[in-house]
């Protein structure tokens, strides 16, 4: 029943009908070279409702176990909150299935760990939705990092502000009662993002976390970080899902030798500065708009948020699974994310700056495992 297709059209089991699910049974459904096998979810009726807009035919069924067993598929799609997802991935690679598994791939190390050397040994390919990766903007971020066309990368500002009010009924209310609900659930994307768009990896940090008395979460929500790269490229973060402003407030700075790219919205809104070093000698000391370099928009392909990225991350999988190109946005590399992560909750519960090299060798050696 299971197995890579040997066709162009591959069968995508999805494991999850809430919110992040229904963005992927459009994007499943919609794929010229995919369909959505079928929809798994102990909510039947959500799941019917995910399987009536967007494939009719696909049957649903309340457990994942017997899903595996009575739908044909080459591979699954696992949008469940993280506590099950070690559980679920294991299963797939047991009928010898590829996955595709949301972020985090667990919210426990040792099950990262594991479901990597599983992925090994099965011969499986393991992908976790990083999707922010494919956004024209962040390809354009990236873009810049590789190609110096701005010159040498220095420093970067990254701030996120959010009143995310977890009692939304179109919102994962699971991450409300979570630990560090923030780092794992959105900064980690972020985290993803300066990782991926300044092509370096993290050398050390240091991190601070809190709560604000109003917030709908039990458990920090607030998050403050000064990273150092390992090239030398420093940034400053600041997100939170407690803001006392119900306006998104999203600016993402990036600084090279020859000028600057300022998003100013999350998924679009880039412009760049060409830095002009001598107009700081003319005008006013404190300048306006009127005497500062004119920010010039980045022209950016069209993009529908949470679709058109899932799709390109879709695009990815899909290559890996027939046998095309070997995927990027593995379980192996959100590892790497993940110890930034868990770097940030040590480096707020010890009070100081963490060396990466640290964390990874300690976390590592203790599960027995190599990255």
């Amino acid at each position: 029943m299971s197995g890579r297709t040997g066709g162009d059209n591959a069968r995508i089991l999805l494991a999850g009908a809430g919110v992040r699910g229904v963005k992927w049974a459009r994007v499943i459904a919609e794929a010229p070279d995919a369909t959505l096998a079928g929809i798994v979810d102990p909510d039947e009726p959500r799941a019917r409702r995910a399987r009536d807009e967007h494939a009719p035919d696909a049957p649903v069924e309340h457990d994942f176990a017997p899903a595996l067993t009575r739908i044909a598929a080459d591979a699954v799609v696992i949008a469940t909150p993280p506590d099950s997802h070690h559980s679920l991935v294991c299963q797939a690679f047991d009928r010898g299935l590829d996955v595709l598994c949301e972020k985090p791939l667990s919210d426990e190390m040792d099950e990262v760990l594991d479901l990597i050397a599983r992925a090994d040994d099965a011969g499986r390919h393991l992908l976790v939705g990083m999707n922010f990766r494919y956004l024209p903007s962040s390809q354009r971020i990236r873009h810049y990092a590789w190609s110096r066309e701005l010159g040498a990368l220095s420093y970067g500002h990254f701030t996120y502000h959010r009143q995310r009010d977890g009692n939304r009924h179109d919102l994962n209310d699971y991450v409300m009662t979570m630990p560090h609900p923030m780092l794992l659930e959105q900064s980690i994307h972020h985290f993803d993002l300066l990782r991926y768009c300044y092509d370096a990896e993290v050398e050390s940090l240091v991190c601070d976390t809190w709560r604000p008395s109003w917030s709908t979460y039990d458990d920090d929500c607030c998050v403050s970080v000064l990273f150092r790269f390992e090239n030398g490229v420093r940034a400053n973060y600041l997100g939170t899902w407690t803001a006392a402003w119900n306006r998104m407030d999203f600016r993402w700075r990036t600084e090279f030798e020859g000028g600057a790219l300022i998003q100013r919205e999350q998924f679009e809104d880039l412009v760049r500065v060409d830095f002009d070093r001598g107009l700081g000698l003319r005008g006013s000391n404190f300048k306006g708009d009127a005497e500062a370099e004119t920010p010039v928009p980045e022209p950016l392909a069209p993009c529908t948020a949470f679709i058109d990225d899932t799709r390109e991350l879709l695009a990815e999988f899909l290559r890996a699974v027939r046998g095309e190109a070997e995927p990027v946005t593995t379980a192996r590399d959100h590892l790497k994310t993940l110890l930034v992560v868990q770097a940030c909750i040590e480096s707020m519960e010890k009070g100081g700056w963490m060396q990466l090299r640290d964390v990874e060798r300690r976390l590592l050696s203790g599960s027995g495992s190599s990255p």
